[in-house]
């Protein structure tokens, strides 16, 4: 389970705490960090380290650090160039940790996490022979194997996809491309587990349009059209209500949709009026979706069984043009927010709800 997978039973309203790194790095827009619990209890913030010396000495690496104490725990080095991606993931059959990452020089590192940190490795390497930033990887465990599938924003090259045996390092890398990728800036993937096929369905969010396809076999399950008018479908989100799976989506400049992932259906369309920058998502309490407006400094709270009305726009003046947000249980303050922006900070944002005005 990630912590995209975590129900909270309050009402979202977040302010302020502290800034619990300065040196993350934000290149791209899609997870620029990420968040696990250890088997010990201990919260992880795996993050891209970055600063202008650290750049000049080549020095790129990814830090793994207690978000309590702030204490960094393990260095992940093996990267040549600025990281543009970090994404945590757990085989549902084993409980095992794992992070994928990517850099500028277009390779990707899968490092088993294993259940202390400080013993964490790199177990893959491959290096998608794609022209642009690598803007997104996902990780699908399917009977005893790892499937690595790669993204780019770079139009010529479609997503790949690798089959990696596990504990087996020594393999030939000859990905699969899938069904209508070519010609296609990838922003965004997620994964969705059919039941009734037992497919994967990889979403991919591209220019103009959202691709919906099914692995191991590779046929396409869905094609869901955006328009020329918003361009640009920048976030996204799996999340179940009552036993039914959706998948949200955004565009950078204004639009919302949700898709009934078993029926291929759009049930909501919604246009955010005014200058927005919308760029990620947060499914909240089973009730409340949350998408980040980085030019706005706001996170606009959606009422899910009001008809997906917005329930309120939190404003967080701290935020500076935040890519990225992501919920936590931080052992001290609970459910909360990490964000980060092109500041090179990870902020700290605690549910009002939770705490009164005397709270530290």
């Amino acid at each position: 389970m990630s912590f995209a997978d975590i129900p909270f039973n309050s009402t979202p309203n977040f302010k302020f705490q502290e800034i619990i790194d300065d040196k993350a790095d934000c290149l791209t827009s899609t997870y620029q960090f990420d968040c696990y619990k250890e088997k010990s209890g201990r919260l992880i913030l795996i993050s891209p380290f970055f600063d202008i010396k650290n750049a000049v000495d080549l020095d790129y690496h990814i830090r793994l650090l207690n978000l309590e104490t702030k204490e960094v725990l393990k260095k992940l080095e093996g990267h040549l160039d600025r990281v543009t991606m970090v994404r945590y993931f757990q085989d549902p059959s084993n409980r095992k940790n794992y992070l994928v990452s990517a850099d500028k020089r277009y390779s990707v590192l899968v490092w088993d996490l294993t259940d202390d940190c400080t013993n964490s490795e790199k177990i893959y390497e491959v290096s998608p022979k794609y022209e642009a930033h690598i803007y997104s990887c996902l990780l699908i465990f399917r009977e005893e194997k790892m499937f690595l599938a790669t993204s780019s924003i770079d139009s010529n090259n479609p997503t790949k996809v690798y089959e990696l045996e596990l504990h087996k390092s020594n393999q030939n890398y000859n990905p699969v491309d899938l069904r209508d990728t070519n010609n296609c800036s990838v922003y965004f993937m997620a994964n969705w587990y059919n039941e009734q096929t037992g497919q994967n369905i990889i979403i991919q969010n591209t220019k103009n349009k959202i691709i919906f396809t099914e692995y191991p076999n590779n046929q396409t399950y869905h094609i869901l059209e955006t328009g020329e008018k918003y361009p640009y479908n920048q976030a996204g989100i799996v999340f179940k209500i009552r036993g039914e799976d959706f998948y949200a989506h955004s565009c950078t400049y204004g639009l919302v949709q949700i898709f009934d992932l078993a029926k291929k259906e759009l049930v909501k369309k919604i246009e955010i009026g005014g200058d927005v920058h919308l760029y990620s998502f947060v499914f909240w309490n089973e009730n409340y979706l949350l998408l980040n407006d980085c030019l706005q400094r706001r996170i606009i709270v959606f009422d899910i069984f009001d008809d997906y009305k917005v329930k309120s726009k939190v404003l967080c003046p701290e935020m500076y043009f935040e890519k990225f947000i992501e919920k936590i249980v931080h052992p001290v303050y609970g459910e909360s927010i990490l964000s980060v922006g092109i500041d090179w900070k990870i902020k700290l944002y605690v549910n009002r709800s939770l705490l009164d005005d005397n709270s530290p």
